[in-house]
């Protein structure tokens, strides 16, 4: 295809929707594009990602422990002889016989505890064992009320 007298335009098909153009001169001048076929084209560069022996990556990241708030679970005892726990409460969030229990207050005392079950008529009853020693140290009464947070991911209950 002649776009100019002494100017030749060749198309050459490369896939379906691609042509190479190639424009030829037959007088011995420079080559110029006319402005509207004149388009800079880019080709693609696979980069190199360079690996030193003098960097050692680690392929092992840390565990990384966050705390959610449905990872922590309120629970209210009554002091008596019991610590009871409700039994719905206790199986929803899979506390079991002998299940050991750490009580953590905001001094960072700590008190080890554990869930037992009692079963009475073929029911288990729920309780937390070992409390005693902790309720002498907090001067709790007898009757009294107290709330406590569990945080399931750790096996703790934290005295509010």
């Amino acid at each position: 295809m002649s776009i100019m007298d002494d100017h030749l335009l060749v198309f050459y098909m490369l896939d379906f929707n691609m042509f190479d153009l190639s424009v030829f001169s037959c007088k011995p001048a420079l080559l110029t594009f006319p402005p509207e076929l004149y388009v800079i084209k880019k080709e693609p560069t696979d980069e190199l990602i360079e690996v030193s022996d003098d960097e050692v990556p680690n392929p092992i990241a840390e565990p990384v422990i966050e705390q959610s708030d449905d990872d922590e679970v309120p629970v209210t005892f009554v002091v008596d002889n019991h610590f009871r726990l409700m039994k719905k409460w206790a199986q929803t969030h899979g506390l079991d016989r002998k299940m050991d229990l750490t009580i953590k207050d905001g001094a960072g005392r700590t008190w080890d505890v554990a869930v037992g079950v009692e079963f009475s008529q073929g029911c288990p009853h729920y309780n937390v064992t070992g409390m005693r020693e902790f309720v002498r140290d907090k001067q709790l009464v007898y009757g009294s009320h107290f709330q406590m947070i569990y945080v399931k991911s750790q096996g703790m209950l934290l005295y509010i």
